[in-house]
Order: C-alpha cells, then sequence, then structure tokens
C-alpha cells in the first residue's frame, strides 16, 4: 500500500498547493476585536474553519460546525472512531519576515507563511489524505472523523466546547509535532500573576517606570521590548542621562543585544531591546527581550511595585528555563524538565505589573502540588495569581496497538526506526485516551513554528499527506 499511497499523494500537488496558498492567506490569529456568535475568536480563525469545512461540502463528505469552536469533516460509518485532529488558528506574526505572513510565497522547494508547518499545511494534508482515502473506495469498519479547533494557540476552548457538544474519539492522531511521533506531552499550567501600582516614595535619580510592554502570545519567548521611564529633567542634569546612556550600551554590548534608547522633549526615556524568539515550550532555545530588558532597568534603582515588577523579571524569570527561583524545578525519565516561559510582560501606572506565565510540567507529575509550590513562592514575592489555567499531560504507552501500527506504517514509509518522542508543546493528540501526536516535521528538519518566516517544505507535506492516508486506512480497516 505504501506505493498507492505516495502516488495518490503525488497526484495531488498541483490541487493541493493552490488550496493550501487560499489557505494561508487567511489571517486566523485570534481577534477578539471581531467575536460574534458563530465567530467565538473573530473574523479570521471563522473564515478558515469555513474554509474547510466548504472544502469537505464540496468533496462529498458529511461536515457539521458547532457554533465556529469548532468542525468536524466526517467519512465512513461505525460504532468505533478514528479522530484526527487540526487547528486553523495561528500565533501572532512578530517582526522580521522576508514576505509578508499571509501572503504565501514558495521558494526553493518551501512554503512560506504564517501557519505553513503549524498548523495549516498539516491540517490541509491531512485532509487531503482523508479524501484519498474516500476516493480510492477501499472498505473500512471504523468511522473517520477529522475535527477541526479553532483556539489551540491560545486557551483550548474550542476543545472544550466540543467535548461538552459533541463525543471525543478515543483513538487518533494530531498532525501537529514531530515524526515519528509523540506520544508523552508535558502538562501546562498558565498563571497571570499581578501586582497594582504603589507610587513611589522617591528615586534618586528622578525615574518613574510608565510603562513597560514585551510579547504578546503565552506560549512564544518575547523578541521584542519596550519601557518609558519619567526623567525628571529639573531634579537632575545632563550628566545623569549621560550616565544611564553610558551604562545602557554596555548592557547591550556585554549581552551582544541590539537596542536603542531616545529622550524626548517631554522628558521621557524610551527604551527598546531585541530577543530571539522561540516556541514556549523550549525558551532555552530564545532570549525574552523582556527579561532582558528588565535586567538592566533594575540597576536604575525603581522603588514600589516598579521594583518589584522589574525584580520578579530579572531576578526570578530572566534565564530560569526550569523553575529554579519559582521553586519548582522538577523532571522525569519520559519528558524531561519542567520548563518557564514569561509570554507577556506588561506595567503601567494606573494598572500596576502583570506577568504570563507559560509552564509546562513533565508528563508524570501531579500538577495540584506544583500549583501549590507556585501559589506559595508567589506569595512569597509579593504578588498574587489572578487568573490560572491548567491542562493535563498526557502518555500512552509504547506497547499500545495506536502506537504499534503507527510506527509500522512510519517505518514502511521512511525506512526508518520509529522512535518514541516527548514533548513540551500540547497538542490535540492529548484530549483522547489513546492518541498521539504523528509528525508532520520529519527527524533532522528544522522547526519554524510560530518564528518569522515559518514554513513547511512541500516535498514533505505531500509525504506526510501518504503517511496520513495509510494511517488513517490502516486505523480504521
Amino acid at each position: 500500500m505504501r506505493e498507492y499511497w505516495e502516488q495518490q499523494a503525488l497526484l495531488q500537488k498541483d490541487a493541493f498547493l493552490a488550496d493550501l496558498k487560499s489557505f494561508l492567506a487567511i489571517n486566523s490569529i485570534e481577534d477578539m476585536s471581531t467575536a460574534a456568535a458563530g465567530k467565538p475568536f473573530g473574523e479570521g480563525v471563522a473564515q478558515a474553519l469555513e474554509a474547510m469545512l466548504d472544502r469537505g461540502v464540496h468533496d462529498g463528505f458529511q461536515t457539521k460546525n458547532l457554533e465556529g469552536y469548532a468542525g468536524t469533516i466526517s467519512y465512513g460509518e461505525g460504532d468505533d472512531e478514528i479522530g484526527v485532529l487540526v487547528h486553523v488558528d495561528v500565533v501572532t506574526v512578530g517582526e522580521g519576515w522576508i514576505t509578508p505572513p499571509f501572503e504565501p510565497s514558495i521558494r526553493d522547494g518551501k512554503i512560506y507563511a504564517r501557519g505553513a508547518i503549524d498548523d495549516k499545511g498539516p491540517a490541509l494534508a491531512a485532509y487531503y489524505a482523508l479524501k484519498m482515502v474516500k476516493d480510492s473506495s477501499l472498505p473500512l469498519q471504523k468511522r473517520v472523523r477529522l475535527i477541526i479547533g479553532t483556539d489551540e494557540e491560545s486557551g483550548w476552548l474550542c476543545m472544550k466546547y466540543f467535548a461538552e457538544h459533541d463525543q471525543v474519539p478515543q483513538v487518533g492522531f494530531s498532525p501537529d509535532s514531530s515524526f515519528p511521533m509523540t506520544h508523552a506531552e508535558k502538562g501546562q499550567i498558565n498563571p497571570t500573576l499581578t501586582i497594582p501600582h504603589h507610587v513611589p516614595l522617591g528615586n534618586p535619580k528622578g525615574l518613574r517606570l510608565v510603562s513597560f510592554i514585551s510579547g504578546d502570545q503565552g506560549n512564544s519567548v518575547p523578541d521584542k521590548a519596550i519601557a518609558v521611564i519619567d526623567f525628571d529633567h529639573d531634579a537632575k542634569d545632563e550628566a545623569t542621562f549621560q550616565e544611564i546612556a553610558g551604562g545602557w550600551a554596555e548592557f547591550l554590548r556585554l549581552h551582544q543585544a541590539t537596542g536603542n534608547l531616545k529622550q524626548t522633549e517631554a522628558g521621557q526615556l524610551h527604551f527598546s531591546i531585541a530577543g530571539k524568539p522561540a516556541h514556549g515550550m523550549e525558551p532555552f532555545r530564545g532570549v525574552n527581550a523582556g527579561t532582558l530588558l528588565a535586567l538592566f532597568l533594575k540597576t536604575l534603582s525603581f522603588e514600589a511595585s516598579e521594583y518589584s515588577f522589574l525584580s520578579l523579571l530579572s531576578d526570578i524569570l530572566h534565564e530560569d528555563h526550569y523553575g529554579e527561583y519559582l521553586h519548582m524545578a522538577c523532571e522525569d525519565e519520559v519528558s524531561g524538565k519542567l520548563t518557564v516561559n514569561a509570554g507577556i510582560l506588561r506595567y503601567n501606572q494606573q494598572e500596576g505589573g502583570s506577568v504570563r506565565l507559560n509552564i509546562r510540567y513533565p508528563a508524570t507529575i501531579s500538577c495540584p502540588e506544583y500549583v501549590e509550590k507556585l501559589e506559595r513562592r508567589v506569595d512569597e514575592l509579593g504578588w498574587t495569581i489572578s487568573n490560572l489555567r491548567t491542562s493535563k499531560s498526557h502518555y500512552v504507552p509504547k506497547d499500545h496497538p495506536v502506537i504499534q501500527t503507527l510506527s509500522r506504517v512510519y517505518e514502511e514509509h521512511t525506512g526508518m526506526t520509529a522512535h518514541l518522542l516527548s514533548s513540551g508543546g500540547a497538542t490535540y493528540a492529548k484530549i483522547m485516551n489513546a492518541g498521539v501526536a504523528f509528525g508532520p516535521l520529519f527527524p533532522g528538519k528544522e522547526s519554524t513554528a510560530h518564528l518569522a518566516n515559518e514554513y513547511a517544505e512541500i516535498d514533505d507535506l505531500l509525504k506526510a499527506m501518504a503517511i496520513y492516508a495509510d494511517a488513517i486506512y490502516q486505523l480504521a480497516k
């Protein structure tokens, strides 16, 4: 069957690329300002969901739209079913794109656009795989449902809604990770830490933190940070500014960072600094611009909540990727170390400070125990937790039939051993009792998910399409 599915995938190439370009051109970043009935996460996300469902109707599938939270494309009959779970929402774009993120560009066999690899490209490849199975007319004993989520990059409210209004498959896969397959996923603890604004008693340099902004996605490492500081010219002369500017230049040199400092006529200092973006599950691969900027600003001797905000960022969170200073460090053999990403950092003089953390804990660790550790530590630091979301970890034993079947399919198509993987990422696989993340990234290939100039290799998407078609057939026959 391997050769058959691979030949069929190649025959789909032109149609697939045409559909993929149109699909990737939809800006499906969550936008609550355009949310409405049937569009709970905004106009763009709803448009992307409808695009997939319309394609399903065109190709003769049964489809269902669950009030814009999720959609299904179904094929086959039977009491048992196989789930293939994908998502159409994407993360924000950031800066540094060579071509516009929603104007798909093909260069050197790669298609560049936000969502190309996470997860629109794989989602459409999985859809085409299901269509190939349907067109083959091969007999199936189980129903197959492509389940389309809309809030994967934010709060998973789409899957909560789906579970409350439909039946969740027990077995299946999500094409939203790496090959061979991910059978263990870390759980997540996502708190927002807050501290109210308190007026400083006085700063020897005449400084006040007016605002601080860094990051716009909890599960991404911020690549830019901006701070505005009041600078009291009546209290201090030009020598103070030159002292600050000199220290800033030296700081940038020591940290090999790119930044800027501008003094305005209104007596404010505007700082900006660039970091290095990375996925929140691997914060050690990036440079957090927000915590880096705080590391410098704390040297200017702020007071009250300004000091507490900068201290949390610089002393507790900066480069502490494994939660040592939060008193949460732990690891297991299945999925490795707990990680911490400070994704959204804010301060202003009206509301005070807030920090959105994305904490990913090992698959076999107790979530309540580590939430308690976090709460104690946050209280010690004088902060509060204003919002907390958690998601469970996930683990499928290596001897489970779904792993055996998918391993065999992968090995037949690639000639490589199906070594099982674990991940700090969270995929929809975890909502199924026996779900795994299956591709689309092949071993040794670069992951550009959540980065500028995100891309997918076209040949790899076609190869994944053939694997997915074979996997769907083998699981459902």
